[in-house]
């Protein structure tokens, strides 16, 4: 056999038996206690794991780390009882000392750079060990969203080797574990040889970095990559056309929202805020900008973790309205105001252009001022802006998503300088309460007083798409956009 049929034939069977995704920007930090961005936590969401998890595309909990858990006290106490001949990638033993190793770092307020799911532990006041597969974790007051902070990544447990070494080695007891790292370029993890559930069909897995959309489209294209990221409706277009491909779609648990400043005249006046409800035809707007991309944002909070409340008209367009409005805050000749958004998002310039443009059938001149994300949310923050376009996305539950929003609490993003004092108390209500009935109702009034106040104006929520090869199945989605490989196969291309 020549040479170069020996390398095509090892070359494709290492094409067999590996993923190339592609993917517009590297991670940042594989420390999911640190990392804050969605490129990181989608491949640390791969090695490591936590007492609990997701089901598969849904928001509901089911048993990972922990087998099985009881609530006692209250919701003040919950005991878990751990799987059993688990190991870390390392191969050291999960057991409730891993667990007390994870947890009581992170309980230490000095380390402040460790608290990105703040409510989390700042509700936890101690673990304990029950023997060596049970532990205990106490909290100072009932936590309703527990199960669901602790699926989060900035709850995953790690090996008690990755804080030895100087620089963070990612060690976890997933389905794949690290390999190598070349920055923006790409990161490899390989299939964990001792995992604890089915092993997965698919051997490696490269996240590769190309931040060009038609390189990204020429790869998927020409079978040199297996998945891709779709980011415009072009793509969408395009690739869903084709036989060998699927495209996956997962409506993620974000609200882009065009936000108003209530301490800075005239967006004080609750009539000025309602009026924009008036001025821009959401449904419309967004199916055109976006295409498939996206879906108009009806209902404050995204409908997979909260479907019960009740949705707006589909289109509130009604210039009159927007006007009489106006006229009954005193404005009948209108404004001028400026609009804060970020560079390079999406649809956000066409959906501020429009905006601009039909507010001046009110009379409302928009000011546009366009910057860095990172510069924009310290504008923002400082409360520099009239209004302003930004996107919220967290854990699937509505304490996450409100609390952080429309109250003063430490490390909230209210940057609609917005308080009411019952709907404060309702939120706290939210966090404490463990009946869900009851803890619906309580969400169910918070949104009237937000339906009634209007501090922000919901625009739309994005759908996370994901062109794939038809060779591939077993992917999923997590409520937070990220894909898991646990139960992934690919077919032979022979």
């Amino acid at each position: 056999m020549a040479w170069w049929s020996i390398l095509l034939l090892a070359s494709g069977a290492l094409a067999g038996d590996s993923i190339i995704y592609l993917r517009p920007a590297d991670a940042l930090n594989l420390n999911p206690w640190q990392a804050d961005d969605s490129y990181s936590n989608e491949v640390a969401a791969n090695i490591f794991e936590g007492l609990v998890r997701f089901r598969k595309n849904s928001t509901a909990i089911e048993p990972c780390l922990a087998i099985a858990w009881s609530v006692q006290d209250n919701g003040r106490r919950w005991l878990f009882s751990l799987r059993r001949g688990v190991t870390f990638h390392d191969g050291t033993p999960f057991d409730s000392r891993a667990v007390l190793h994870s947890f009581q770092g992170r309980l230490e307020k000095k380390q402040a750079r460790l608290q990105r799911l703040t409510p989390l532990f700042s509700f936890i006041t101690g673990v304990r060990s029950l023997g060596s597969h049970r532990v205990e974790i106490t909290l100072d007051r009932p936590y309703a969203p527990f199960l669901v902070a602790l699926a989060d990544s900035a709850a995953f447990l790690q090996s008690p080797v990755s804080s030895r070494s100087a620089a963070f080695v990612p060690i976890g007891t997933g389905a794949y574990r690290f390999t190598s790292w070349s920055k923006n370029r790409s990161l490899i993890l390989t299939r964990h040889a001792r995992y604890w559930g089915e092993k997965p069909g698919v051997e490696k897995l490269v996240f590769k970095v190309m931040p060009d959309p038609l390189g990204r489209l020429l790869q998927i294209r020409n079978g040199s990559a297996d998945m891709t990221v779709i980011q415009s409706g072009n793509e969408f277009a395009e690739l869903s056309l084709r036989s060998d491909i699927t495209i996956l779609s997962n409506p993620s648990i974000s609200t882009h929202y065009l936000g108003f400043n209530t301490r800075r005249k005239p967006f004080d006046r609750v009539e000025v805020r309602t009026a924009f409800q008036y001025v821009i035809p959401k449904g419309n707007m967004v199916k055109k900008i976006f295409q498939n991309l996206a879906q108009p944002a009806f209902t404050p909070l995204p409908p997979p973790i909260f479907p019960n409340q009740q949705a707006e008209p589909p289109d509130r367009f009604d210039l009159e309205t927007a006007r009489s409005l106006l006229k009954a805050a005193g404005l009948p000749k209108g404004f001028t105001c400026s609009l804060y958004y970020a560079d390079g998002q999406q649809g956000i310039q066409e959906i501020v252009d429009l905006l601009a443009v039909m507010a001046r059938n009110i009379q409302v001149t928009i000011r546009k001022v366009k910057l860095p994300f990172p510069e924009l949310v310290k504008a923002a923050s400082r409360g520099e802006h009239d209004m302003l376009i930004l996107g919220w996305s967290t854990g699937p539950d509505p304490d996450f998503f409100l609390y952080p929003l429309f109250t003063f609490s430490p490390g909230n993003r209210n940057r609609f300088f917005y308080e009411d004092a019952a709907l404060t108390r309702l939120l706290d209500q939210g966090q404490t309460t463990m009946d869900p009935l009851r803890r619906e109702r309580i969400y169910l009034n918070a949104l009237d007083i937000l339906q009634r106040d209007v501090p922000w104006m919901p625009l739309f929520h994005l759908i996370d798409n994901l062109a794939c090869s038809r060779r591939i199945s077993g992917l999923f989605f997590t409520p937070l956009g990220q894909v898991i490989f646990r139960e992934v196969t690919k077919e032979s291309s022979r």
